[in-house]
């Protein structure tokens, strides 16, 4: 009977408690990547706001007739357009690369976690037949003590 209970905490431990630990770490990674993603996003919008701060500076300082304001704003403009587009496409491939992961999750973690529990539970259900054994080859024994 111990060695039935040893199985099935080792069972317990490695077959289930492995897999679970498995999944959440997963989980976890999962969320860490969205975080990621939003704080890009945010990035994105801050920079695109700059922007059109810059281009409105530039149509104001063209209004008054500051030509070397112009210049400023434009070499500005120039920059931060190039940050718009940096933090678009890093966006675009943080939502790529998350996509491609939960596409990996799910076609094959999913599966492998359901055979982990399927494999656990088999194991659970066979432990308890062997006690139910043990049990019944006890009874006799039991019935003379009573």
């Amino acid at each position: 009977m111990e060695a039935v209970h040893i199985e099935q905490s080792d069972n317990d431990l490695f077959t289930f408690g492995e897999t679970v630990k498995d999944y959440i770490s997963i989980i976890q990674s999962a969320k860490t990547a969205f975080d990621e993603r939003v704080k890009t996003f945010s990035t994105w919008e801050s920079a695109q706001s700059t922007l059109a701060k810059k281009r409105e500076a530039k149509n104001k300082a063209t209004a008054q007739g500051k030509a070397d304001r112009v210049a400023q704003c434009e070499e500005d403009i120039k920059f931060w357009e190039g940050k718009v587009e940096k933090c678009q496409e890093d966006f675009e491939l943080i939502s790529k690369n998350l996509k491609d992961e939960i596409r990996i999750f799910e076609e094959v973690w999913v599966r492998e976690v359901k055979e982990a529990v399927a494999a656990y539970f088999q194991q659970t259900i066979d432990n308890q037949k062997k006690i139910v054994g043990h049990w019944k080859e006890f009874l006799p024994e039991a019935k003379i003590i009573n």
